[in-house]
Formats: C-alpha cells, sequence, structure tokens
C-alpha cells in the first residue's frame, strides 16, 4: 500500500511549548513522517522559522502568531475566550483551509479544539476522512460544570470527526459520558516517550527530593501537592519539594507555601527546559503527579524511564501505563503524603522501566489511517 498522505493540524509545537500537547506533537510528527507523507499545519510561532526543526514534513506556518496559551484554566475562560481569540482561531481555520486546497491529502488529522474549526471546514470541503485526536478537554481544565464554546466546540468535533483517537481510556469514558460521543468510533492510542539512557546526579543536599512537575493550574493539583507537601513534613523534616513548572496560580502557591509554614522546604523554579527536567528527575527521589484530570500524564513517564518511584493521581491516563506505581484518588492528600513517606522510608530506586515510544504510538497511528481509508472505499 502506497503511504498515506496526512494533513496535519496542529497548535502547539517546539519551540512554543506550554504543555504535553506540543511534546507529544513533536514525538508523533517526528515518527510518523517516515511511515506517511505528512504535511503539517502551524501558526506562525515567534521565530519559529529559525529555530524549529522539523525531519521530513513539508510544513506550512500560518501567518497569525500564536502567543497565548491554549489550556485555559477554569477562571480564564470567559475572560480570556472572547472575539479576540475567536477572531484568531478563525484566522487559523480561515489560512488552513486556503493552505489545504494546495496539497493533496487522504487523511486530516487534528489535534484539540483549537484545530477544530479548520478540521471540520477541510473535511466538509475535501469529503475526506477527519480523525480528531483528544490530548485534552475543557472537563479536565474546567471541570464538568463548564459547559461554554470550547466544550461545545469540543463535542461538535468529537461528534462529527470520522473518528477519535484518545490518549487513555480515562478520556474515551470522559468523551462518551460527558460529550455523548459514540464509542465505536473512539480509539485508545496510549502516549510514547522519547527513549534517553537515564542518570543519576548526587543531590547537592542530604535531604531527600519530592518532585512536582508541570503547569500551576487547578488542572494539575499543585495545591493539593502542598497540603500533601505539609502533611510529609509532619512526620518526617529532612525533605525539599521542588515545583518546576509557571501558571497563573505561582504566586498564590508560593503564598500558600508560606501561609503553611513549608516555604523554606519548597522550591518554585519557573519553567524548565529539557534537559534541566531531566537533571531534575535524575536527582529525585520520588515523583508526585496530583492531578485533578489528567488525559495521560507524560510527566509521570518520564519520570518512570528514570527510575523514580511515582504516586501519581487515579484520574490520569499514565496509571493505566504504570501498573506498579502508587495510585490514589486525586483528592486524597492524606493517601499521596502516606505513599511518598513509604517511599522515602523504603529508599527505593526502582530500574528504569521500559516504556513505549514514538515509533509505537505512529505504528498504532498508520494502522488507524489505513482501517479508516478501507471502510471509506
Amino acid at each position: 500500500m502506497a503511504r498515506i498522505r496526512t494533513l496535519m493540524l496542529g497548535w502547539e509545537f517546539p519551540p512554543f511549548i506550554n504543555g504535553g500537547l506540543g511534546v507529544a506533537c513533536e514525538g508523533l510528527v517526528n515518527a510518523l513522517a517516515p511511515r506517511s507523507e505528512l504535511s503539517l499545519f502551524l501558526p506562525k510561532f515567534r521565530n519559529s522559522a529559525s529555530k524549529t526543526k522539523i525531519r521530513i514534513i513539508p510544513t506550512h506556518y500560518l501567518t497569525h502568531p500564536a502567543d497565548f496559551d491554549p489550556y485555559l484554566d477554569a477562571n480564564q475562560t470567559d475572560e480570556i475566550y472572547n472575539k479576540d481569540l475567536d477572531e484568531r482561531v478563525e484566522m487559523y481555520s480561515d489560512e488552513a483551509i486556503e493552505a489545504s486546497k494546495e496539497i493533496s491529502f487522504d487523511v486530516i488529522h487534528a489535534h484539540d479544539w483549537l484545530t477544530a474549526i479548520a478540521a471540520l471546514k477541510i473535511r466538509e470541503k475535501s469529503g475526506k476522512p477527519l480523525i480528531f485526536h483528544v490530548h485534552s478537554l475543557n472537563y479536565d481544565r474546567a471541570g464538568p460544570d463548564e459547559q461554554g464554546q470550547i466544550y461545545n466546540l469540543e463535542k461538535q468535533v468529537l461528534q462529527k470527526a470520522d473518528h477519535v483517537i484518545a490518549v487513555s481510556h480515562y478520556t474515551k469514558k470522559i468523551c462518551t459520558d460527558y460529550y455523548d460521543a459514540n464509542p465505536e468510533k473512539i480509539s485508545v492510542i496510549h502516549n510514547g516517550i522519547s527513549p534517553i539512557q537515564a542518570y543519576r546526579h548526587p543531590k547537592p543536599f542530604p535531604d531527600h527530593l519530592v518532585v512536582f512537575l508541570g503547569r500551576m493550574t487547578r488542572q494539575k493539583g499543585p495545591s493539593h501537592f502542598l497540603e500533601i507537601a505539609q502533611k510529609v513534613l509532619s512526620q518526617i523534616s529532612n525533605v525539599r519539594f521542588v515545583m518546576a513548572g509557571t501558571g497563573d496560580q505561582l504566586k498564590t502557591l508560593m503564598t500558600k507555601s508560606i501561609r503553611l509554614g513549608i516555604a523554606n522546604r519548597c522550591h518554585f523554579t519557573g519553567f524548565l527546559g529539557r534537559e534541566k527536567i531531566r537533571d531534575l528527575l535524575s536527582m529525585a527521589d520520588v515523583y508526585c503527579m496530583p492531578s485533578i484530570s489528567e488525559p495521560f500524564g507524560l510527566s509521570a513517564l518520564e519520570a518512570a524511564q528514570f527510575g523514580v518511584p511515582v504516586v501519581i493521581s487515579k484520574q490520569s491516563g499514565a496509571a493505566e501505563i504504570l501498573t506498579e506505581a502508587k495510585t490514589v484518588d486525586a483528592f486524597d492528600t492524606e493517601q499521596m503524603a502516606s505513599g511518598i513517606l513509604k517511599q522515602l522510608d523504603a529508599g527505593i530506586t526502582i530500574e528504569p522501566l521500559p516504556i513505549r515510544d514514538w515509533e509505537d504510538v505512529a505504528s498504532d497511528v498508520v494502522t488507524l489511517y489505513e482501517s479508516l481509508l478501507n471502510r471509506a472505499t
């Protein structure tokens, strides 16, 4: 069978990364490119043409800038999802539709809600099948009760797409239960990870180190992490807690650490690049992911790849992969703290886990392409 020609609609992509979407898209795109004739449509990021190196793929940089965070926290949605953002998404859609007329393709593959309008319009005009790839939903970011414009757009594309890829069974259930998506049209394809040679660095202090990686937003549970830290420190004092990431709650969290009396044990690093994240994981004794709703959780896989014991939320896709991990309800800070204490007491460093890589993911995606196109003929 000839290589399938794929029109891929993305939004976040290195060097523009706010969360796991950019990392996941880069991993998938680089693994998929040798298997598919891939044309990737992206917004024009600041300095993107000079900094982004994408192997093999004809990349179409659409002209409008993408200089805002696609992952809006619940208390920001009404304020930021306004006419200005609507216009930016509409502009992206219009330009993507025009650019799509210049290439030949067999299938449309669109990532997350900001590409949904473009994807639906290109599907309508071309008659080609649409695969909508769900990395995160409004449900995860804002909770089940917030059903505004983003929710409605997600619901529309989930119901109209020819097929949906969910990054976890957890996410598939949300698609069916809260968006009325047809479960028979949803395939679960777990994310992968880029393999690296794990290493360990000595810590510059004698204390234990517990790490949190992620955006400082409601969804990721950073406030819970501080409560967990307080509970751990009430039992043992020689522990430091590092929170790596940025977001709208950062200042509030720093203030909360003072109020809880644990500021001298908490370190807020701000945004870290990949190499610094790896160095941090190489020193960690425990990785904690207390997300309220986590479609996947690539950072937990990164920690496991370094042999770091993980204590993670049950409300996550990563819990489906890391079957040996300690999994706890996201709101049960007592059990999260207990899990961390047990790991610290045991002094365990697990063997680095063999993790599914992006080549496996790309293989599954191509198999899905072929199945979808065979059904269409």
